[in-house]
């Protein structure tokens, strides 16, 4: 398969028919559409795509071809198309000529070297397909890329309920559909439908596909990638060992009254919490680490809690509130 990228005049380029497909042609290329970049064209010349979709293929070709006469876009449009040597082009991309793209295959050559470099050590985790837990987190469409990557291994473990495992995830669309990014956190499990628990020290890159775009990539993106890989878990373990170590409150709690005032007394100077989120985070790690009389045992308690919730934006706002308890033991 072959990729191509052209710049071509917007009054240069003609839809066409050729053996009952819809085509765009251009003095240098003649590819079919696919979805998304038909429904780009049909945006830069100012046709409604959801509507021609409806269409006839002649009369489409006929609304493409008035809309590319009366286009409100001057100038040159860059097309992207990739073919095989027994089929027609495919029409992947149409975009403004300072877009600068960030091929996919390069995105997934670097998550290939860095599982390399990591000696098999970041690999997908698993879901539930077909009622079974297989290997997953490797998405690829028309217009979009999307990798999900687990080291596998714990990172701390404190007891079976602390462990920790680092993870990022990677997206991008040569196409322009997003930008490019990079998230890296550590996080305590992940379920078969990748919803992530405990995600905590989370780190992320957004790189638009601007003309410096591919350059940011290359400096930016793959060393962070390649240095998260190879990065040691000691200052990670010193700083869970830290807050498993460090007391909520010097006294020991007479009743659950003063056990709450503790642990609100001391989460409250990092983050704001509700009463309910306090009660119930002190319950949760009653329940699951058997008490709560350290910062890191209020930490998963809170986390538990919200485990609960319907609603994940709810969910990651308090992780992200219960991580910020940990900041003190970071550097």
């Amino acid at each position: 398969m072959r990729s191509r990228s052209v710049d071509v005049e917007v009054t240069d380029i003609t839809p066409l028919e050729a053996e009952g497909k819809l085509m765009i042609g251009s003095p240098n290329l003649v590819a079919e559409p696919s979805h998304w970049s038909f429904g780009q064209f049909a945006g830069w010349v100012g046709a409604p795509p959801a509507y021609l979709r409806k269409l006839s293929t002649k009369l489409a070709i006929g609304c493409l071809q008035e809309g590319v006469q009366n286009s409100p876009t001057k100038g040159s449009l860059k097309l992207m198309a990739v073919s095989n040597a027994d089929s027609f082009s495919s029409l992947q991309a149409v975009t403004s000529t300072t877009y600068g793209r960030i091929w996919d295959a390069d995105v997934a050559e670097s998550i290939g070297r860095l599982v390399e470099r990591s000696g098999g050590r970041f690999h997908n985790p698993h879901a539930y397909v077909d009622g079974a837990l297989r290997p997953s987190g490797l998405y690829a469409s028309d217009h979009d890329i999307f990798a999900f990557m687990v080291d596998g291994g714990s990172v701390m473990d404190i007891n079976p309920r602390a462990q920790l495992h680092r993870g990022f995830i990677a997206w991008n669309s040569e196409t322009g559909a997003k930008s490019f990014g990079l998230m890296g956190f550590i996080f305590n499990r992940v379920c078969g439908n990748h919803i992530i628990w405990g995600a905590e020290q989370v780190n992320k890159i957004i790189i638009r596909h601007s003309q410096g775009g591919p350059a940011r990539f290359d400096s930016e993106a793959m060393p962070t990638l390649l240095s998260y890989a190879n990065a040691s878990s000691l200052p990670l373990e010193s700083s869970i060992r830290r807050a498993a170590d460090t007391l909520l409150a010097a006294e020991v709690p007479k009743d659950d009254t003063e056990r709450f005032k503790q642990a609100l007394a001391y989460a409250s100077r990092h983050a704001k919490f509700t009463n309910t989120e306090i009660k119930s985070g002190i319950d949760f790690a009653k329940s699951e680490e058997g008490d709560c009389r350290t910062v890191w045992h209020l930490v998963q308690g809170l986390t538990a809690y919200a485990r609960g919730f319907d609603y994940v934006d709810a969910r990651v706002d308090l992780e992200t509130r219960a991580g910020k308890l940990l900041n003190p033991f970071n550097n």
